[in-house]
This record gives structure tokens, C-alpha cells and sequence, in this order.
């Protein structure tokens, strides 16, 4: 009788069921290996976060996620411009990976101009300082931002001017642009306008002048007339009405309104009373002269710092601007009459 070998038996299950737990092992890590692989996360192109941003989600930064999503690591430092690397730990059929993302910090926020005035006016040769009318540039990432003085195509960090540099510093209104660049390369622009006035007219006084002088109740009418008389020839001699020299001109456009005053400048500079020329009002009569205080040429003020005078054969009867007269003439304001 063939006797039974127990203990090989006993082996040769042991080792089968040995190799059938190494083979389920294997196949768990080998399903856990395979499932690892295939966990991916597809991002956006360009993915990006702006600057400061208090608030995010990560899920506005990923296409697709091949599992879920369970936590986030190394999380994003919203307050530092630059690309970072944020870790999602993705979970699929209990295997977890951490994939690393790469998200950039962007600032693509422009820098704030704040100005004083929309409009700043200065008086023709003063001094210009275009600075002067801005309050504040400033930039979220880059703080305060200065002025730079000359700038080139590298420069940044930094605020200017654009504007017409001949014609800045003449009588009139002017355009000026702030322009501020960031350091990351983001441009504001914003306007403002410069009027340069002409300075007010020397008045050198040889006469007595007086306050709360009435007005000239037909200083209106004056005016009007005054204004429909511009572009007459000026005729030496002449008071009208086809022609007019200083003193005629005075003299017709007042006899227009019923009122008679005198035929030379000479005389016209005692017409009426005499006020200060700050409170010249239309319709009175303006005495030309040099500092030495003899009368030379009139004019009727019309209102605004303007009078509309005959002044020489080549221009005939014109509106001009009292102080320019002043400073292209050389003579002064000598007598501001007020004809009652």
C-alpha cells in the first residue's frame, strides 16, 4: 500500500495560495498603477490669475479633470506678479496623485491718474509746471509712480506729457496727455487743457479815478454799433461814416446813441469820469499813452478784457484783445472814461 505524503501537500497549497495572493497584489498594483496614469488634468491655455484677486476658483483654471479634485496644495500667492506651481490632489477609484499646475500671477490693471483740475489756466509767461495739476498716479502692484522727465522706449515705472511744445506757452487753450506706464507695461492715458491768458494790461493813472461811477446807460447800444463797424477802413482825419480814425471812431459811434463827445484823443482822455480799469465796463472810452501820459490813441472797451478801436490804415476797425494790445503796441491804458 502507497503511503500518503501529507506534509507535500500541505507545501504545495501553501505555495499556490502564496502565488494566488502575489497575483491578486499584482493585479491591485497593477490596476492602481494603471489608474495613477490615467489621472491627468487638462488647464486652460495661459493660465493665469490677476493680481490681488481676494477671491478664485481653481476650477476656472482646468479644462477637464480625470477624477475629483480633493484638495489644493501650494496654494496660488495672488500678491506677487509671476508664474507658480499649485498641486491638485485628484482622487480616481481611491488612488490619489498630486499634479502639479503651472499658474501665472498676471497685473494687466493700468495705473490711476488723478487730476486736480480738468482745465488749468496760467497767465502767458509764467512759468509752466505741468505737474503741478496732478494729484496722484498710482499703481496697484507698483504703488506710487513718479514723474520721469525723458523717456525712451525701455522706460517704465514712470508718468509724462504729451503736447505741442510750440505752441504750449501762447495765448490760447491746449491739449495735455498724462501718460502712465506700469512696470509691467500696462498704459493709462488721460487729458486735460492749459489756457494761457495774456497778462493783465499795465494802467498807468495821471488822472483821479473813482468808484461806483453809474453805468453808462447806452453802454449796450455802443457796443452793438461799435461791433457793426468792424472792417471799416481807417482814414487819417476821418470820423465817419465811411471811414474812421481813433478819435472819429469814438466820436461817430457815440453820436449814433444821441451823445456828443469830443474829436481828439487828446481831448476824449477828459471825457466823462475816470474809473479804474478794473471796473471798466462796456461803452467806456479807453486812453492810450505812454508812461509819460500823453494820450496817443482811443478805443471803446466792449466787455472781457476787449475794445474795438480804429487803429491804423493796414488793419482798419478791429476787435483786439486789451492786454495784447498792451504788449504789441508798448503803450498803456493811460484813462478808462465813462461817458454818462
Amino acid at each position: 500500500m502507497k503511503k500518503n505524503d501529507l506534509p507535500s501537500k500541505i507545501k504545495q497549497l501553501s505555495l499556490m495560495v502564496v502565488l494566488l495572493v502575489i497575483m491578486m497584489f499584482s493585479c491591485l498594483a497593477y490596476h492602481k498603477h494603471n489608474v495613477y496614469n490615467r489621472i491627468e488634468v487638462d488647464v486652460i491655455d495661459n493660465a493665469s490669475i490677476e493680481y490681488g484677486s481676494a477671491n478664485y476658483s481653481i476650477n476656472d483654471l482646468v479644462k477637464k479633470v480625470d477624477g475629483d479634485v480633493v484638495s489644493v496644495k501650494n496654494d496660488i500667492d495672488t500678491s506677487t506678479v509671476g508664474e507658480q506651481e499649485v498641486l491638485l490632489r485628484v482622487k480616481k477609484d481611491n488612488v490619489i496623485r498630486d499634479i502639479p499646475l503651472k499658474v501665472a500671477v498676471v497685473d494687466t490693471v493700468a495705473p490711476t491718474i488723478t487730476l486736480k483740475e480738468e482745465k488749468i489756466t496760467i497767465t502767458k509767461g509764467d512759468d509752466l509746471d505741468l505737474t503741478s495739476n496732478i494729484d496722484s498716479v498710482n499703481d496697484q502692484v507698483d504703488g506710487v509712480i513718479s514723474y520721469l522727465n525723458e523717456v525712451n522706449e525701455n522706460s517704465n515705472n514712470y508718468y509724462d506729457f504729451t503736447y505741442d511744445e510750440s505752441q504750449i506757452n501762447e495765448v490760447g487753450t491746449h491739449e495735455v496727455t498724462v501718460n502712465a506706464k506700469d512696470k509691467n507695461g500696462n498704459v493709462t492715458n488721460i487729458k486735460f487743457s492749459v489756457e494761457v491768458v495774456e497778462p493783465q494790461p499795465v494802467v498807468v493813472y495821471n488822472q483821479p479815478v473813482y468808484a461806483n461811477v453809474p453805468a453808462n446807460p447806452q453802454g449796450n447800444d455802443v457796443v452793438s454799433i461799435a461791433y457793426s463797424l468792424i472792417g471799416s477802413p481807417y482814414i487819417a482825419g476821418s470820423n465817419g461814416p465811411y471811414g474812421f480814425d481813433c478819435s472819429g471812431f469814438v466820436q461817430y459811434v457815440y453820436s449814433r446813441v444821441g451823445k456828443y463827445v469830443s474829436r481828439s484823443s487828446s481831448t476824449q482822455y477828459y471825457e466823462g469820469v475816470g474809473v479804474n480799469y478794473a471796473s471798466a465796463q462796456p461803452g467806456d472810452i479807453l486812453s492810450w499813452g505812454y508812461v509819460d501820459g500823453q494820450p496817443t490813441h482811443s478805443a471803446l472797451y466792449v466787455g472781457g478784457g476787449m475794445m474795438i478801436h480804429a487803429t491804423n490804415p493796414s488793419q482798419g476797425v478791429l476787435l483786439s484783445d486789451v492786454a495784447a494790445w498792451t504788449r504789441g503796441s508798448g503803450t498803456h491804458v493811460i484813462a478808462v472814461r465813462r461817458v454818462q
